[in-house]
């Protein structure tokens, strides 16, 4: 090995074991809480997708149950109950982003704490910190890419690239390893990370998460037992780096670990709309145009989005034909959004994608990209977004978005993050107490041990 390398494994795996989160602030763990109550309402709401229906007849086998599905209430292995949990949690493209990751960092490492930590009966309160230092690990990683955009780009899915290394950090801590067994966790997960983005758009692309949730498990449980792996994978010349973007940054992971809270820092994105991240600052956009200017869909000639360079690669499907693809078209979200006034978990079922007005709209919708907005400020941080309606006699309606509902910089609030837990748990039909679900959740630090969310079904 190098020795001028930075030892980027080690830092991460010291900072996974040793980091005292007795010291976050209490806002840091609030954070935290949201995205576990925010990552268990979409995760109930996806219990009827055809993904975690057929996932869990083709995973879930009898024998060791130790840990919840969040979609039903029963029991499987530690590394199934991620599996499943995971893809439920990402199925309905509802979970949380961080700008910071281009990705959802909570899909991947909730279901992987909560299945491990019921299984190893690690308290609440355990696992909450287990987040926060995944997080922290998460960022950091993304920290260490030259380009993460570019690692997007080229068909990565960041979600799992990162989350699988990050989930296998707070694993590892969760089940009390050592530094040298987290840093050959962290390799394993190194070596088990993949996802393809061609895949968005069909039931592969939650499965993602699913993967990279369960492979954080077993690379964790599997180091935990002794299992060996490089020790220095992250910043190797044949290892994550090396293959995933280039070895310029690896300085800046060390670096970015150094710094205290990331979850403070980088701030959680919480999506108000059920679609795929890029497309919720046109949704807010659309949504207020559509309601200032009263417009009616048979009077629209032309809809046209602008976004920044690269807002569009994840928004593949320009003619959608299903639910799935309608959450990845910017197109049909602002079709939907003019003709509903509002997106909800309905907007995106097959029948509401193929509907012929619907598809009539699509057909008179465009997406394009600027690096500078075609209208106000020429600058704009992350992201942004403009929709511009022409009408048929009333001239052409413009709305610009740069910060979205459900933004760190525009949270929602906890009344907002409350309400939509209990319309996910009414979509998912399922009958369960959205009342005491929440209690539990919120009072999650009181589980001593974690054995699963008891009013799950009851």
């Amino acid at each position: 090995m190098n020795e001028d390398l930075p030892a980027v494994t080690r830092a991460v795996a010291e900072h996974a074991v040793e980091t005292d989160v007795s010291a976050a602030p209490d806002d840091v763990l609030q954070l935290a809480r949201r995205t576990l109550i925010d990552t268990v309402g979409i995760s109930i709401a996806a219990r009827n997708e055809d993904a975690v229906r057929i996932l869990t007849q083709t995973a879930v086998e009898p024998g060791a149950a130790t840990s919840t599905l969040l979609t039903t209430g029963a029991r499987a292995s530690a590394a199934t109950a991620a599996l499943v949990n995971g893809t439920a949690a990402h199925a309905l493209d509802y979970d949380d982003v961080t700008d910071q990751i281009y990705g959802h960092p909570s899909v991947v490492l909730w279901p992987a704490i909560l299945a491990a930590g019921e299984q190893a009966r690690a308290g609440g309160r355990d696992m909450l910190e287990a987040y926060v230092v995944g997080f922290d690990v998460v960022t950091a990683l993304a920290d260490g890419f030259a380009s993460l955009r570019e690692h997007y780009a080229k068909g990565w899915h960041s979600t799992a690239t990162l989350g699988v290394v990050g989930a296998a950090a707070a694993v590892s801590r969760l089940l009390g390893s050592d530094v040298q067994r987290t840093r050959c966790a962290i390799a394993l997960a190194a070596t088990m990370a993949g996802g393809s983005r061609q895949n968005f758009g069909t039931m592969t692309k939650p499965l993602h998460a699913g993967l990279a949730a369960r492979d954080a498990v077993v690379s964790a449980t599997l180091a935990a037992n002794g299992f060996t792996a490089d020790p220095d994978q992250l910043e190797a010349p044949l290892g994550y780096f090396a293959m995933f973007a280039d070895r310029s940054r690896l300085s800046a992971v060390p670096s970015a670990l150094r710094e205290p809270w990331a979850l403070r820092r980088h701030g959680i994105n919480v999506k108000k709309f059920p679609a795929c991240y890029n497309t919720q600052r046109l949704a807010d956009a659309t949504l207020r145009l559509a309601e200032r200017e009263s417009i009616d869909a048979d009077e629209v000639r032309r809809i046209t989005v602008t976004m920044e360079p690269g807002g569009g690669d994840p928004l593949i499907h320009h003619r959608p034909g299903s639910g799935l693809q309608g959450k990845f078209s910017a197109e049909y979200v602002a079709a939907a959004a003019v003709l509903d006034r509002g997106l909800g978990l309905r907007t995106f079922t097959d029948e509401a994608v193929t509907r012929p007005d619907a598809r009539a709209l699509v057909e008179r919708a465009t997406l394009t990209e600027s690096p500078t907005p075609p209208v106000g400020p020429a600058e704009w941080e992350f992201a942004y977004a403009v929709v511009e309606v022409e009408t048929a006699g009333r001239g052409t309606f413009v709305e610009r978005a740069d910060v979205p509902r459900g933004d760190r910089r525009a949270p929602l609030s906890e009344q907002e993050l409350e309400a939509k837990f209990r319309d996910a748990v009414d979509f998912s039909g399922s009958g369960w107490d959205a009342s005491a679900l929440l209690a539990e959740l919120w009072d999650i630090d009181a589980s001593k041990p974690f054995t699963g969310i008891a009013a799950l079904g009851g």
